[in-house]
């Protein structure tokens, strides 16, 4: 029974990410673009991060008070070189989680409809786009991993964030509904 219901969960789970995908695509159209309503698939693949920017905030808040206050305890009983240590680490910490925060919103987004396909591609909040005609585009993937998507001279590389054994079943999906139009 328990396996049944997580089945059923797993399934509601793929759903609701699919329609909130499709729901995301739908919301903000970019200039030049057909209307939302004519995107026929969307596919989104983010990083996977296990904490976002606000939890970073709030992990880093509490190791400098536990670290400042721990260092202004052994200030006190004489201690004299920790204090300066602990300013050094923090700051160590905070670049590490600073460069972490800024690529955990990275994400990559393809979107077919009949008059186009748009490869979408966010890295440290700078966002790339490249469209190409659905008609005329070539699909593949080559032996360095990525699948690469080109037409017209232009090449875009997409499944930086969609597993090695998932990448091609991608492509066959891709394929394929390039091939339904």
């Amino acid at each position: 029974m328990a396996r049944r219901v997580m089945q059923m969960h797993n399934t509601e789970s793929q759903q609701l990410a699919t329609q909130t995908a499709l729901q995301d695509a739908q919301s903000v159209p970019l200039a030049g673009q057909p209307p939302a309503e004519n995107w026929l698939r969307d596919w989104v693949f983010r990083r996977n991060c296990s904490m976002s920017p606000r939890q970073l905030l709030v992990f880093f808040a509490s190791l400098c008070a536990l670290s400042l206050t721990v260092a202004a305890i052994a200030w006190g009983v004489g201690g004299a070189l920790v204090m300066p240590f602990t300013g050094l680490e923090l700051t160590a910490v905070a670049a590490a989680l600073f460069v972490y925060a800024r690529h955990a919103a990275d994400r990559e987004r393809v979107r077919l409809s009949a008059q186009q396909l748009q490869v979408e591609w966010e890295s440290a909040g700078v966002v790339h786009s490249v469209s190409f005609n659905p008609h005329w585009v070539r699909v593949s993937l080559p032996d360095s991993g990525l699948i690469e998507v080109s037409s017209g001279g232009r090449t875009a590389y997409i499944g930086r964030y969609a597993r090695p054994e998932r990448r091609e079943t991608l492509v066959k999906d891709l394929r394929a509904a390039l091939r339904a139009l």
